[in-house]
């Protein structure tokens, strides 16, 4: 599950925008964001209080910052990827002294001042209610490849699966080995009313999700979970155009573990027929290396592009290794790019 608060950082760099005289641009250390700063604000070195992008911030923080009505959203609290003068800025810093001498957890620093996480609203309905997830499974989550750099760089000569990352809703289908399914999305499962069906379910239902849980979580004699991205009418503002609900796959998990590229494409495939209904696939499992793909780019010039599902901007693209890995900072051995092009002029 991916972290989320606000972190002590120390400035790594700052440089000039051309033709601005008030602000540059600055970067932290460990980290490939880049975002604005009033010129002279701050120095290499100085240690920072870092507050990310989707970061909801309270009114008097927002007045002892300064930021008062300059922030994004119908409240004026939520910090986006904005572009100034050209620059593409993402999050934004202040000085420590907003909290006491020394703190350092990042759990203690968001709770203290206050800082939630903006969360894009659920597609829910009156057909269904929300419950709990089921034991043993969390939120769905990935972490950045340019919060954590040195993740990104573990991976860069590894055989890479690399796919699209899709705009949509979470959305996921659990079966267990004696044929029991539920469905249900980011933080809840979607339990039906009598007479009442929740998207969610009518997807799931038109698709075979259950169905293709169902098998897998006989076939191995465990709980399976299956990942998608649920698209269409009123889902995220359904960029994509879609006429229809739709479903873009892009993970399974088998009991704790989730199945390596090759073997989840292989279990959609014998599953459903085919794989239209993953995510589209940018680098195929078949050897080649995340450096070999980026071919001189850097993972953030690469998540810039256009999405295979519609001539536009693609949200980004997901990296994972061959071979499912674990690393210390970020747990599972996988990433996500979001592209800043793409969040610089995305309203959601």
């Amino acid at each position: 599950m991916a972290a989320f608060g606000v972190t002590s950082e120390q400035i790594k760099s700052t440089r000039p925008i051309p033709d601005a005289d008030r602000i540059e641009v600055a970067t932290l250390a460990g980290m490939d964001f880049e975002f604005v700063i009033p010129k002279g604000q701050f120095s290499p070195g100085d240690r920072v209080l870092y507050f990310p992008v989707d970061s909801l911030l309270p009114a008097p923080l927002i007045e002892r910052i300064g930021l008062t009505g300059r922030l994004a959203g119908k409240d004026r609290n939520r910090v986006k990827t904005i572009k100034l003068r050209g620059q593409i800025s993402q999050g934004l810093v202040a000085s420590c002294d907003l909290v006491p001498a020394g703190m350092s957890d990042a759990e203690q620093i968001t709770a203290l001042l206050g800082v939630t996480k903006y969360e894009p609203p659920e597609e829910i309905c009156l057909g269904a209610v929300l419950t709990r997830l089921p034991a043993g499974q969390g939120k769905f989550d990935i972490e950045s490849a340019d919060r954590y750099v040195e993740v990104a760089e573990l991976l860069m000569d590894q055989p890479a699966f690399i796919t699209e990352k899709v705009e949509g809703s979470n959305l996921w289908v659990r079966a267990e080995p004696d044929g029991t399914t539920i469905v249900g999305q980011r933080e809840h499962s979607v339990t039906p009313r009598e007479g009442g069906e929740h998207t969610f379910h009518v997807i799931a239902r038109r698709h075979k999700l259950a169905e293709l849980a169902a098998s897998l979580a006989t076939g191995h004699g465990r709980p399976v979970v299956v990942y998608g991205e649920a698209l269409g009418p009123k889902i995220q503002g359904n960029i994509y155009k879609l006429a229809n609900y739709s479903v873009r796959l892009f993970d399974i998990k088998v009991g704790p573990g989730f199945l390596a590229p090759a073997a989840f494409l292989d279990a959609v495939r014998e599953g459903l027929g085919n794989t239209d209904l993953v995510v589209p696939v940018l680098q195929a499992p078949d050897g080649t290396t995340l450096r070999a793909w980026l071919g001189g780019r850097t993972i953030k010039e690469a998540s810039n592009g256009r999405s295979l599902l519609l001539d536009r901007m693609r949200e980004g693209i997901v990296i994972k290794p061959l071979t499912e890995g674990h690393h210390p900072a970020i747990g599972r051995l996988v990433v996500k790019q979001r592209s800043p092009q793409y969040l610089a002029k995305s309203e959601f």
